[in-house]
């Protein structure tokens, strides 16, 4: 599998397979580098480093470990991994492995964007959320007090490597938070993979065929508008309002655990508009629910915190906001050929107080 980056219109190989990470060596000797960072967390690092290391025993390689979890995503942490690298007297020609979940590949793409303005990378995602979703489209992105993934650039890494193998330690919250975002790629692009979620199965091969579909629903996407001027505004239905919360849930909620909020609260949106029929918001709380994820908006969250926090992140314009809503389950809701409905500050307010 492989896409095309729009800057560069080179081609980025994904590889996909079950114990495929004793294959990196022939993928790594594809490239021209010096040697090799590899950035990880706490977790993935008691659990997989060792594997990861053994792999990599011909290649002169460090590692660099972050504290799991959102909190580490920030330009604090940015500037000290930054320097920690350097002093390890890398080159413009050395090689950043991301290999962990969302966080750690956000983390690692960015300081492989910026270091002497842009070095190599690969993804060596262990989680689904970044399997199935982050790691494709080279959005890079560090967090700011402002909010989510402010600080950021489109950056693509040489390849990905999605191996299934990673998938049997993870803990069950980690897998709901991922599922999340393939229920976002199901409600807005594919009913039948809506119902395949519907059939849970915690199974590592049956995880992995979901991821596979989502991967492709993605690529869909990104081919022809990585950069969400239109089309790729698929990508942020339910984030809008899910960041915002994520933000103010402090790290009680993760960002699957969000999103999954922002979905219900764009579906009731859709319904009390009149553009998604009840039966297809029901369905939103259907699938969420059955994967034991978030359908309400946490009390202690206050409605005009959420509205500060939206105007915080400059997601309001001229007091309206622009929502990704649904026309129908995989099938989002557009104007004039356009994605994108501007609901007022007012109104907003009103729609999401019957979404606590």
């Amino acid at each position: 599998m492989k896409y095309t980056s729009i800057e560069t219109q080179k081609e980025i190989p994904i590889y996909i397979g079950e114990n495929i990470l004793k294959d990196l060596k022939q993928y790594l000797s594809k490239l021209d580098f010096d040697k090799i960072i590899i950035i990880t967390d706490t977790n993935v690092n008691k659990l997989w480093s060792k594997i990861l290391s053994k792999e990599l025993s011909t290649f002169k390689h460090d590692f660099f470990i972050l504290k799991a979890g959102e909190k580490s995503k920030n330009f604090k942490t940015y500037e000290k991994l930054c320097n920690d690298i350097l002093d390890k007297e890398i080159t413009r020609k050395s090689l950043i492995i991301a290999f962990g979940g969302g966080v750690v590949g956000n983390m690692s793409g960015f300081i492989a964007a910026t270091l002497f303005r842009g070095i190599k990378f690969i993804h060596i995602p262990t989680t689904i959320m970044a399997q199935a979703d982050s790691t494709t489209g080279g959005k890079q992105a560090i967090n700011s007090k402002h909010g989510k993934n402010i600080i950021g650039t489109f950056y693509e890494p040489e390849f990905i490597l999605i191996d299934s193998q990673f998938l049997q330690t993870l803990p069950e919250r980690e897998i709901k938070c991922g599922i999340a975002e393939c229920i976002k790629h199901a409600l807005c692009q594919d009913r039948i993979l809506l119902e395949e979620l519907l059939n849970k199965n915690k199974d590592k091969n049956y995880l992995f065929k979901i991821i596979l579909k989502t991967i492709e629903l993605k690529l869909n996407i990104i081919e022809s508008d990585r950069k969400e001027i239109n089309e790729g505004k698929i990508l942020v239905y339910g984030h809008t309002i899910g960041h915002a919360i994520e933000t103010l849930a402090k790290g009680k909620l993760n960002h699957g655990e969000s999103i999954s909020i922002g979905m219900i609260c764009v579906a009731n949106i859709s319904y009390l508009l009149g553009y998604l029929n009840e039966k297809d918001m029901n369905k939103h709380y259907e699938t969420l629910n059955y994967w034991g994820l978030p359908t309400k908006i946490p009390k202690e969250i206050k409605l005009n915190s959420i509205l500060k926090q939206l105007n915080y992140d400059k997601k309001f314009k001229d007091s309206n906001i622009e929502l990704i809503l649904l026309e129908k389950i995989g099938k989002i809701l557009k104007n004039k050929n356009k994605i994108g409905i501007e609901i007022t500050e007012n109104d907003l307010k009103k729609y999401l107080s019957n979404c606590y």
